[in-house]
């Protein structure tokens, strides 16, 4: 894996970056608080592929974890080693600290304008974070409460293009972001440049444009107005039809609180009008009046102009404008996969027993290919037990983003690390209510049940415990009766694998029995593992060594490996089942049912010559 390679990031192979300016602009560089005019810390990008963190300032140091390129840090301080390279301080995982060095990572420029404007807090619900800078990668400093009046003192854009405001706050200079806040009155300003860039003109947000403060965006890009519906029915959901009114056939149904972008409408016999949306990738639905309640809403400037910048095709942005007028605080990030749709999902095809159906679904999910059906029998090959090769149809639906870009499939595009501003003990009660973990014990005296010991592993592993958490529910079950977590399996009392590990079926073992066999074993990831918090910790130390820190840190990416070139997809794959993702991400949702002000970073892959439309199902 790349992740191993010894040499990535050494001094002698500094010619694989071209590095402008940087030396002489940072060459008296020495600070121990990297504060600019505007009171927060100055923000770095990575620019190489990755890029080691070190304890200290300097390559002899050990060595703590990597960086991804495109990734931005808030700098803390920086120093200089021996041979006089600065070394910036940063926080690389949590409140975990660390050392990368300035060759490869590029100061950001900030858009910031200064102006004097009485304000308010708007919010549809509670509290709103304060950030000690402008963006979500700074740290938090507390809430501010819903109608509290505010002055503010700069507007200022951050490394994803969006707005913030600053404003003093219980002593503190804070930061919220521009959504919240409600302007009634300001006076004149003045733009200016808030940090000195020493990166390249190509990086998002680098580029040190000033903006008027009463102006959205100066990029030019259009805003885009469209209608959205909130599904208010007094029951848990709402039929969808096939045509307006209630004689056309059901299609299906739609959870309430659903939002949904409303295309247009018509009106039955009876009179009554019916909210037409998008249903499927083929599809159209209908949704009555009556229970759905409908707004007009207009994306601003600034999105239009970010996704653009971004890379995303039009066919993601009517998608993406929803998503981001319901959470305005996610980051969304579009990755260029480097390759064609065509041979992506070629290579994902290329095997039958890469890509999985159950046998619960319809049987036009199926393959029909060799070695998959047999004609004359009339009779389809199994594989794993009792599943089925998935037809090349089914696995393009799943494998195209565009299809999940709605309020229940957005999150298997949520990245994994952890992150202890959006993840926490009460997040992860919220992914396992319903399940055997909310009321089983965990045979453990230091943590009594399974939020708290899911959490500690999270921290643990540098993975985010929701996604352990979801993990788990999709490999076990909301019943949890597997031998392989009952403990007292025969032949492997007290072993316990709550993650499937190396559970599969073999000539000689059952799934069970395989997997309780790898879990017994002395050796990596804390085997054997003997007690549920073993195996838990053991479980979330393996996914985040050979997926999180070999790009695959979203559920997307381990279910198709598409981040690590070509060669790579259809290989390395956490699970078979074609449509996990898509399930683990539903459940990964829950974690922030309650929690409406929380940040996230959403990585949605880009892949060249694309169908003009989503794939469809069957």
């Amino acid at each position: 894996m790349l992740m191993n390679n010894p040499v990535f990031f050494r001094k002698s192979l500094c010619h694989i970056i071209t590095v402008v300016m940087l030396v002489s602009l940072l060459g008296s560089f020495c600070m121990v608080n990297a504060a600019d005019s505007y009171g927060y810390s100055k923000v770095c990008r990575v620019t190489a592929s990755t890029l080691n963190v070190r304890k200290g300032a300097g390559d002899t140091y050990t060595k703590l974890g990597m960086l991804k390129k495109g990734t931005y840090k808030v700098i803390l301080s920086s120093k200089k080693d021996k041979k006089g390279t600065t070394w910036y301080k940063v926080y690389y995982s949590g409140t975990k600290t660390g050392y990368i060095c300035s060759k490869y990572a590029n100061i950001i420029s900030l858009s910031s304008t200064s102006m004097s404007a009485a304000a308010s807090i708007k919010t549809s619900g509670g509290n709103v974070n304060l950030r000690s800078g402008p963006g979500t990668i700074f740290s938090s400093q507390g809430t501010i409460a819903n109608g509290k009046k505010i002055s503010v003192k700069a507007k200022v854009k951050d490394v994803y293009g969006s707005y913030w405001y600053q404003l003093s706050y219980n002593g503190k200079t804070s930061y919220i972001h521009s959504k919240y806040v409600k302007l009634s009155s300001q006076s004149t300003s003045n733009s200016s440049s808030a940090s000195s860039s020493a990166g390249s003109s190509g990086t998002t947000g680098s580029t040190g444009s000033s903006s008027s403060a009463g102006s959205s965006s100066s990029s030019g890009s259009p805003s885009v107005s469209f209608t959205v519906g909130t599904v208010t029915t007094s029951s848990s959901s709402l039929n969808v039809r096939s045509g307006p009114g209630t004689a056309y056939s059901k299609l299906g149904t739609i959870a309430k609180g659903t939002v949904v972008t409303v295309t247009g409408s018509a009106k039955a016999s009876d009179g009554v009008k019916w909210y037409k949306y998008k249903y499927s990738s083929t599809k159209t639905g209908y949704l009555s009046s009556a229970y759905v309640t409908v707004k007009t809403v207009k994306s601003d400037e600034e999105f239009e102009a970010y996704m653009t910048a971004q890379g995303f095709p039009d066919s993601y942005k009517g998608g993406l404008r929803l998503l981001h007028s319901l959470h305005p605080n996610w980051k969304f990030r579009a990755y260029d996969v480097g390759c064609t749709w065509s041979s992506a999902l070629n290579a994902e095809t290329k095997y039958l027993n890469t890509n999985l159906v159950s046998k619960s679904l319809p049987v036009s999910y199926r393959s029909t290919a060799r070695g998959s059906y047999n004609s004359k029998t009339k009779t389809w090959t199994k594989f794993d037990g009792s599943w089925y090769a998935a037809n090349k149809t089914v696995v393009a639906y799943y494998m195209d983003p565009r299809n999940f870009l709605n309020e229940d499939g957005i999150y298997q595009f949520m990245t994994h690390q952890y992150d202890a501003s959006s993840q926490n003990e009460t997040t992860v009660k919220a992914v396992i209510k319903g399940s055997f973990m909310e009321t089983r014990s965990t045979g453990s005296s230091t943590y009594k049940n399974f939020a708290s010991l899911i959490n500690a592993a999270g921290k643990n592993s540098g993975v985010n415990p929701n996604v352990i958490a979801a993990m788990i529910v999709q490999e076990q079950g909301n019943k949890g009766t597997s031998g392989l977590i009952s403990g007292v399996y025969s032949g492997y009392k007290g072993y316990y694998n709550f993650f499937n590990i190396g559970a599969y079926t073999t000539k000689t073992m059952t799934a069970v029995q395989r997997g309780l066999w790898y879990a017994k074993q002395s050796g990596s990831y804390g085997r054997p593992w003997n007690s549920i918090y073993k195996s838990i910790k053991g479980g979330a130390s393996f996914y985040g060594t050979n997926y999180v820190k070999n790009k695959q840190d979203t559920y997307y990416y381990k279910k198709f490996n598409v981040k690590n070139g070509v060669g790579s997809i259809g290989s390395h794959q956490y699970m078979t089942n074609v449509s996990a993702a898509a399930s683990e991400g539903k459940l990964l949702k829950k974690a922030f049912s309650t929690n409406t002000g929380y940040s996230a970073v959403i990585e949605i892959p880009v892949y060249r010559s694309m169908p003009q439309e989503a794939c469809p199902l069957p």
